[in-house]
């Protein structure tokens, strides 16, 4: 009764070994045209108290048979039942006909505590690799070319982005020769807005005074400047061309304005006497040429006073209507 009972004992833990520890491979297909790619599954099981020694591969399963390609070894732990699960999968594929076998692959295994390798092996499984059928009794046709697919935005892109910077840098070369022609800066200077023209004529003035031409025998440069700061006054306030027009048709041109009649007076005088000099080199005395200078300035300051006066008014005008 004893030894019946060790019997049974020593065969129920050869039966749970054998199940608790197994390893399986599977194809999707045994039979595949050359050159046909097929997956190739591999499970390893054994007890979570056992070290597992899965199988390396490279690029090939045999000399016939190549790895295309091969997933990293998946582990899970099973806590509940004991067990430790491996899996890995190969693409494989043959580039010659016939029947193939793919061989048992080792799986190795160690006990706590042991440092013996044990080995478990798997099935050897059979894979038939053969050729299209060929007709030869019709004619041999030519390789069909690649299909053509449609261009995308960034394909184009690098030559878009290529034309453009050509294109700015032939602008630069030509904007470059351009303004090198006609002796211009590349790059224009921001002109200042200009002053008003009875403020620009106070500032030309004031220049006019500090060169002291007359003083320096310059007599004709003199007037000849002052006449210039007036019409140019005069142009700017009240919209009279007195640049290109004779100094008679000036006075009658500001007599048609409310201006003061005796002011107008003092610059016609000023006017004249400034013409004789310029015109028929006649003589001037230092107290002619200072009251040339404040006759001018007395008629700026009088003109421009009138129009801010006259623009107060108009906007009181407005508002009482």
């Amino acid at each position: 009764m004893k030894l019946k009972n060790i019997i049974l004992l020593f065969f129920a833990l050869l039966s749970f070994s054998l199940i608790a520890q197994r390893a399986q491979v599977k194809i999707d297909t045994n039979a595949i045209l050359i050159g046909e790619q097929v997956k190739l599954d591999i499970q390893y099981e054994l007890p979570i108290d056992r070290k597992a020694l899965f199988p390396v591969f490279r690029d090939t399963l045999t000399s016939r048979i190549e790895i295309i390609n091969q997933t990293l070894v998946d582990t899970i732990l099973s806590e509940d039942s004991g067990i430790q699960k491996l899996h890995q999968q190969l693409i494989i594929t043959a580039f010659d006909t016939g029947y193939f076998v793919i061989p048992s692959l080792p799986f190795g295994y160690l006990q706590d505590g042991d440092t013996a390798v044990a080995f478990i092996k798997s099935d050897p499984l059979l894979m038939n690799v053969f050729t299209v059928e060929v007709d030869t009794t019709k004619d041999i046709k030519p390789i069909v070319r690649p299909m053509a697919q449609p261009y995308t935005i960034d394909e184009f892109l690098p030559w878009i982005l290529f034309a453009f910077a050509l294109a700015v840098v032939i602008f630069a070369i030509f904007y470059f020769v351009k303004r090198r022609k006609k002796n211009k800066p590349l790059f224009k200077k921001k002109e200042k807005p200009a002053l008003p023209a009875h403020e620009q004529a106070f500032l030309d003035l004031d220049e006019l005074k500090r060169k002291k031409l007359w003083q320096n025998d310059r007599l004709k440069e003199y007037h000849s400047e002052l006449s210039e700061i007036v019409r140019v006054y005069i142009e700017g306030r009240f919209e009279i061309p007195a640049v290109e027009m004779v100094s008679h048709d000036i006075i009658e041109e500001l007599n048609k304005t409310s201006v003061n009649k005796e002011i107008i007076g003092k610059l016609h005088a000023t006017i004249e006497l400034s013409d004789l000099v310029k015109f028929a080199k006649s003589g001037a005395s230092a107290l002619e040429n200072d009251t040339c200078w404040n006759n001018c300035l007395d008629f700026i300051q009088e003109t421009k006073q009138e129009a801010i006066v006259k623009e107060i008014k108009e906007e009181t005008e407005v508002v009482d209507v």
